[in-house]
């Protein structure tokens, strides 16, 4: 019985280690092995800098220039030359041309009137390569910077920058990025666009111009996936010197779609003043439609931005058709008001997190963008980005001033090598007296919480823009990077959508995906409509679209789809009046060319999932919390064998015991089975013995001859006529082989 219980008490104990081990791997080693921040620390403030390098002192505290350019000068005091390009090179302001390096900045001027500055940037030595109104996009030698450097005059050519008469502000450059990438015209059938060429409609008599970022290899398609003859054009400077087919790509769509268009490309830097002087020649070119799928991701996306209020005069002043991708930010951004609950002066992205993860596509390379709601001539709040690596090691921080002095805007932006997968983002409230709601935008990569509403580009967000979200050609369904909407003031954001993820000639084998590929398919569209219906203006050109579209998701226009995925209706439908009573969303004044005033709908937010970000292995571990994930481990280990061990044990035992206990019990004779009855067996004599002796008698004796004593009379045993078994007194069946006794 003690055995038995020292066992039982082995199970049990057994058991419960094995529990504790899961507890422990549950609660520690799982806990421990995902991201974790690492500590906050922060960088040495501008002022900070400016008591350092005393001789540096006036341009670090000039609110007009951008901290990216006050950084470089630090760290070329600090870690010398190499160090400093290196830095500009991760900030994207060194840049080249023509073997030529340069610092790359944008001026903000507060005047249009920019002709007499040209010269007097030229005579300073700068080179402008681009100007269009109050922007400038400027580039300083940086032979001019090395020498002014080695003579003890560093920052002099900037200080002479922001002193220049109408220079209100020298910043990092505000690029446009492509919504498309790497990513035969499967568009063609799923709109039904072969139905009205097989009829004779393809766009002839139309121009449509292609405003885009690159248009490399565009000469070896001509006669083939682009029309005999193109016109092209570029402005401005391009950042990156590798190969760009992008726009080359949209040209392709286009001519698929409406293959006897004319198509004129324009080609662009990617900054303010460079997209202006695109348009400005476009418009030049007599163009009827634009195609522009590209978009910026700082601004007010309410329609207030310099350059949404642009395409807005494009399209009122010249009646041209501006059709703009939506932007692929779905999963790169992140929206919400800015919470410090500990009194931090850090934003809490969560109750007690204070940092957000954000994931790099490759690596190498990520551009985090912070901005605020606030004015975007003269903001007040003034908050901080920091950036920083698994380690905790500070990355880099974007310092801008907002004081309320014209040609602010409330923005920070950081961009480098972030050395690994994962960087982590923190918002600083450097000096506020309000919480505000905070975005933040990704290039290349995605945030760990992401926010697919108001995650809309600009231009994309301007009141007479047509834009265009993606939807997967193949089933329908929305693209999970397609920007949504609503505009920050609350329109309809895209108004239409397309199909994505086709193939074609400029990106070979690899499928063209993005915002990008669905915005010239509407383009081509609309010259189709418009070769159809020469009568339409812009507005109806857009409401046939809109009528004609297939809805998806919610009923009604939403968020991600708009009206629905382009669709052109069946032919006979093109000779049918434009379509009258839509409520379309590009509301304006009725002396508008081309454009009805008319009633906004109130879009429906797409409630769309966005899938959980998977951390791959070893992200956000540090050797510390690797070591407490080892020695966790060990200890986890441990408790499951030394359980597994004492279960066993108790287990073996308890069945030995019971084995034992098994064979010590009487065992019964065993039941015979009932068979075929056994062959007689011949009787053999039964002895008899004296009672008073023992002697063995004769048969029918009387006395006994041993002892002379009279033989008691006894009833004679009776035997088993089939076995001659003895039978017991009264038995009706033989104990041997079982048959009836007579």
């Amino acid at each position: 019985m003690v055995n038995r219980k020292i066992m039982l008490v082995l199970v049990v104990l057994g058991v419960v280690l094995v529990v504790a081990a899961g507890v422990v791997y549950v609660v520690f080693v799982l806990q421990n092995s995902k991201p974790k921040p690492p500590e906050i620390t922060l960088p040495p403030s501008l002022g900070d800098w400016a008591e350092d390098y005393p001789h540096l002192a006036d341009i670090l505290n000039d609110p007009e220039l951008g901290s990216a350019y006050k950084e470089f000068l630090v760290v070329y005091e600090e870690e010398g030359e190499e160090a400093a390009l290196e830095l500009a090179r991760e900030r994207g302001i060194l840049i080249a041309e023509g073997g030529v390096e340069y610092i790359y900045l944008i001026l903000i001027l507060d005047t249009e009137d920019n002709a007499a500055l040209k010269t007097q940037l030229e005579e300073l030595g700068a080179r402008v390569f681009s100007a269009h109104g109050d922007r400038m996009s400027v580039g300083v030698p940086v032979e001019m910077v090395r020498q002014q450097l080695a003579t003890g005059e560093a920052g002099t050519v900037f200080e002479e920058l922001t002193e220049i008469e109408h220079v209100v502000a020298v910043r990092l450059p505000e690029l446009m990025i492509p919504d498309g990438s790497a990513i035969d015209g499967e568009g063609i059938s799923v709109i039904d666009a072969d139905a009205w060429h097989d009829a004779g409609i393809t766009g002839e008599g139309l121009r449509v111009g292609i405003l885009d970022l690159g248009f490399d290899n565009y000469e070896r398609l001509l006669g083939e996936e682009l029309p005999d003859k193109v016109t092209y054009m570029k402005f401005g400077i391009r950042r990156d010197g590798g190969e760009v087919v992008h726009g080359t790509a949209c040209a392709e769509i286009v001519h698929e779609i409406a293959p006897e268009a004319t198509l004129v490309l324009a080609e662009y830097g990617g900054d303010d003043a460079s997209f202006g002087e695109a348009v400005d020649w476009l418009v030049e070119q007599d163009v009827d439609i634009i195609s522009h799928s590209a978009n910026g991701l700082l601004g007010p996306r309410d329609g207030s931005g310099w350059d949404a209020q642009f395409v807005d005069e494009v399209v009122m002043e010249h009646g041209i058709l501006w059709v703009n991708s939506a932007g692929n930010e779905a999963l790169a951004h992140y929206r919400g008001v800015f919470k410090d609950e500990d009194g931090d002066n850090f934003h809490d992205f969560a109750p007690g997190d204070k940092m957000m993860p954000i994931y790099s596509y490759t690596g190498d390379f990520v551009a985090v963008m912070l901005q605020w709601e606030d004015d975007w001539e003269r903001p007040t709040q003034d908050y901080q980005l920091h950036i920083y690596d698994e380690e905790g090691n500070l990355l880099g921080s974007s310092l801008e001033t907002q004081s309320g002095a014209f040609g602010q805007e409330p923005y920070e932006v950081m961009s480098g090598n972030p050395g690994g997968e994962v960087i982590y983002a923190v918002v600083e409230a450097y000096d506020i007296d309000e919480p505000v709601a905070l975005d933040i935008f990704v290039i290349d990569g995605e945030v760990g919480i992401p926010t697919a509403q108001h995650s809309i580009g600009t231009p994309a967000d301007a009141r007479y823009s047509l834009s265009v979200g993606a939807v997967n050609w193949s089933n329908d369904s929305l693209a999970e990077y397609s920007s949504q909407g609503p505009t920050d003031d609350e329109r309809l954001k895209p108004e239409i959508s397309a199909p994505t993820g086709v193939s074609g000639a400029s990106y070979g084998r690899e499928e063209f995906h993005g915002t990008s590929a669905a915005c010239p398919h509407v383009a081509g569209a609309s010259a189709l409509i418009w070769q159809a219906h020469p009568e339409f203006s812009c507005q109806q050109t857009v409401e046939f679209l809109e009528f004609s579209a297939v809805d998806l998701g919610p009923v009604g226009p939403d968020t991600g789809f708009g009206y629905g995925r382009l669709q052109l209706p069946e032919v006979s439908a093109a000779s049918l009046e434009p379509p009258t009573g839509t409520p379309v969303v590009t509301a304006g004044p009725a002396s508008t060319p081309g454009l009805a005033a008319t009633f906004t709908p109130v879009p429906t937010q797409v409630e769309y999932t966005i899938p959980t970000q998977a951390v791959p292995s070893g992200r956000g571990t540090g050797a510390g919390t690797l070591a407490l994930a080892g020695v966790l481990g060990l200890v986890v280990v441990g408790l499951g064998c030394g359980g597994v061990a004492l279960l066993l044990v108790g287990l073996v035992g308890l069945f030995v015991i019971g084995r034992r206990g098994r064979r010590d019990r009487p065992i019964p004779p065993p039941i015979p089975s009932p068979g075929p009855p056994a062959p007689p067996q011949p009787l053999q004599p039964q002895i008899v013995r004296c009672q008073h002796c023992g002697a063995a008698l004769r048969p029918g004796a009387r006395f006994c001859r041993a002892c002379g004593n009279p033989v008691a009379s006894a009833p004679q045993p009776r035997h088993c006529r089939h076995c001659g078994a003895a039978l017991r007194e009264g038995g009706r069946f033989c104990p041997r082989c079982g048959q009836p006794v007579e």
